[in-house]
Formats: structure tokens, C-alpha cells, sequence
């Protein structure tokens, strides 16, 4: 079938003539220049002043927050002044907390409330995975071999547990000098200690162990009579407080804010429950008209 120029001539002269009808209509309602520019100017005008009116709010806002933090710092030191006098308390951090400041800020917070620190103690890395090579050093040193259907790192958990309730520095040195545990320099291992603050909340799921070493830990301190609080940050990256609260121990999943600031300080006193933000927390702090100074 031979092709109808003809037509396809007539269509693209149409699709032509439409456009151009389209040009001049859009032309004809174009405001001019002059009207252009005003409502550029308008609108330049009307987002300046908006933008100056958010700057403002957000200003007052951060005053606001500056001056409530203030007041809340003030007031948490009081509260927790001499809270925990004549008391001994050890920390056991279940993972390295590399650049973290919450470590140095929890042994402040234990001076501001007059409490003993006798020791801070890290988990480390070796001690989480623990290699074979590391595995067979611990039971030629220490002479510990665990029961069939026990892990080893809750049989080691449980003795640094023991050590550390009972004052007995011996197999906490030799843990350390294998590199299982890290102390800080100030760290006390001879005197029996009234609580301990358990400080969980690692990156991810590989940086601690904590169904294999914190909750024998756990376990072991409240055997012995030793008061225990878990805690962790309100940002950290995996949460140990479902397994904490399991246990039936204080717990404070915002411990780098000054709310839980004083509920770790009260739980360490004697407060009982679950406090923070977080699904696992029963409330926010403690009541503290209950707590006794």
C-alpha cells in the first residue's frame, strides 16, 4: 500500500499549529516583566521573614534546653550528694567502650554520690570470643573446666564473680594478666564490695556475651549477697535490659543523661525496678520522695 504523504504533511502541520496557538495564548496570559519581578520580590521578602521567625523559635528553644539542663544538672547533684556514703561498689563494663565517655562519667558519678569505688573492670575482647589457644592458657593457669552443657565463659564469668564479691584478688589478676580483663589503675581487688554497677549496651551483638558472661555474673553477685544494677546508654546499639530485667535486677536504660544519672544512683541505693525511656522500663525514675538519703 503506497504511502499517503499527503497525510502525514496535514499532521505535522497541525501538531505545528497547535503549539504556536498553545505559544500565543500562554504569551497573552503572562503577567509583564514589571509584575514578574514584584512577585519575585515578594516571595524573597516572604521566605527572609520566615526563615528569621524559624531562627528565632529555634533560638528560644535552645536557651530553653540549655537553661533546663542547667537546672537538671544542679538538681541531680543534689539529689545524689552522699547518696551512697559508706558504701563499696565496684563497675564491670561487659565490653569495650572505646572513645565512650560514659565509663569515666559513671566514676564520677560514684564519687558525687560518696560511694567507694574499689574497681572498674572491662570484658574484653578475648574474653567474648575466646579462642581455643586463650581457652586452654585460662584452664592450665586457673585449673577451671567446665561441666558438660556449661559454656566456659560462664564458668570463668562466675569466678570473676566470686573473686570480686569476696575480695579475693587471685584469679581476677590472673584473668587480667591473660587478657580477658582490663582494670583501671585505681583498681582494688582486695575488699569485698556492697554492689556492683553492670554496664551493658554494646555496638553490635558480637561486642559482648551476655546470656554466656553477664548473667552468670549476674547470678553469681546476687548468690553472694552483692547488690546489682544494669545499665547502658539510651543510644546504645544493642539493648541488654530485657535480659537484665529477666534476672530481677534494678535496671537504667538511660544512664548518660541526667535523669538516669540519679536513677542509677537510687537503684545502687536500694531503688527497685526498671527505669529509662525504653519498652523495657516500668517508669521513668524512682520515687524519689521514698528514697532515704
Amino acid at each position: 500500500m503506497p504511502i499517503d504523504y499527503r497525510y502525514h504533511i496535514g499532521s505535522f502541520v497541525a501538531i505545528f499549529l497547535a503549539l504556536l496557538l498553545g505559544i500565543v495564548i500562554g504569551i497573552g496570559l503572562a503577567p509583564n516583566p514589571q509584575e514578574l519581578n514584584k512577585i519575585a520580590s515578594d516571595l524573597r521578602r516572604g521566605f527572609q521573614e520566615a526563615r528569621t521567625a524559624r531562627e528565632e523559635e529555634l533560638k528560644a528553644l535552645q536557651d530553653s534546653n540549655r537553661e533546663y539542663e542547667m537546672l537538671a544538672k544542679e538538681t541531680v547533684a543534689g539529689l545524689v550528694s552522699k547518696r551512697l556514703a559508706n558504701r563499696r561498689v565496684a563497675i564491670i563494663l561487659d565490653h569495650p567502650f572505646g572513645r565512650s565517655e560514659l565509663p569515666d562519667r559513671l566514676r564520677a558519678l560514684m564519687q558525687e554520690a560518696g560511694a567507694t569505688l574499689t574497681s572498674t573492670t572491662a570484658i574484653t575482647r578475648e574474653f567474648v570470643a575466646l579462642p581455643p589457644e586463650v581457652r586452654q592458657k585460662v584452664s592450665k593457669r586457673l585449673m577451671l573446666y567446665p561441666p558438660p552443657g556449661v559454656h566456659f565463659r560462664s564458668v570463668i564469668a562466675e569466678a570473676f564473680a566470686r573473686g570480686l564479691a569476696r575480695g579475693r584478688p587471685e584469679v581476677i589478676l590472673d584473668l587480667q594478666s591473660l587478657g580477658l580483663l582490663k582494670a583501671s589503675a585505681d583498681s582494688n581487688y582486695s575488699v569485698r564490695v556492697d554492689a556492683v554497677l553492670l554496664v551493658g549496651g554494646p555496638g553490635t551483638a558480637g561486642d559482648a556475651s551476655v546470656e554466656r558472661i553477664d548473667l552468670p555474673i549476674i547470678e553469681t553477685l546476687m548468690a553472694e549477697g552483692v547488690r546489682v544494677v544494669g545499665c547502658e546508654a539510651r543510644d546504645a546499639g544493642v539493648s541488654s535490659m530485657a535480659l537484665y530485667k529477666a534476672k530481677g535486677i534494678p535496671t537504667v536504660d538511660n544512664a548518660d543523661t541526667q535523669p538516669g544519672r540519679l536513677a542509677v544512683v537510687l537503684a545502687l541505693a536500694g531503688a527497685n525496678g526498671n527505669f529509662g525511656v525504653k519498652e523495657t522500663a516500668d517508669r521513668f525514675l524512682p520515687d524519689i520522695r521514698a528514697a532515704s538519703p
